[in-house]
């Protein structure tokens, strides 16, 4: 079944959600790479590949790099500027992706404070919030008019 084209409020929406998304994953990324530049050379000499013994304390240079190159950041940019394209365009992603990255982060920022979780709530309400009038919208019955 086809869905419906993302149009209006629901469109602008996701468009500025995905812009959003995209924009704090920048900031994770140079906010990161300001304070890990020093951890480059360690991350090129293999250092990472070192055996940790279950327990141990995680050496700095290993938390930098989950916190900078093996965080979700990229992946985060990258949801960001295909949701603001297809919205664009006029498409939508499915609803399970909408869902998913609302619990995803709505779950991380009540585990994990502080933490840069909570700003992405932001866009994440705001995808829930254009799923939500995109679907009243799509029930609404042909003709009728808005009181």
């Amino acid at each position: 079944m086809p869905t419906q084209p993302l149009i209006g409020r629901p469109r602008t929406l996701t468009i500025w959600a995905g812009r959003l998304l995209a924009a704090i994953a920048a900031a994770h990324l140079v906010f990161f790479f300001a304070t890990s530049v020093g951890f480059v050379p360690d991350w090129l000499s293999g250092a990472l590949w070192a055996d940790l013994p279950i327990g141990a304390p995680m050496p700095q240079a290993q938390a930098f790099f989950w916190q900078l190159v093996g965080s979700f950041a990229v992946p985060t940019a990258l949801l960001g500027l295909v949701l603001a394209r297809l919205a664009r365009e006029g498409r939508a992603l499915p609803g399970y992706v909408t869902w998913t990255i609302a619990c995803w982060v709505l779950a991380c920022a009540l585990i994990l404070e502080p933490s840069g979780f909570p700003v992405i709530l932001l866009p994440a309400a705001m995808l829930v919030t254009a799923r939500l009038m995109a679907n009243g919208a799509s029930r609404k019955p042909e003709g009728a008019v808005r009181r």
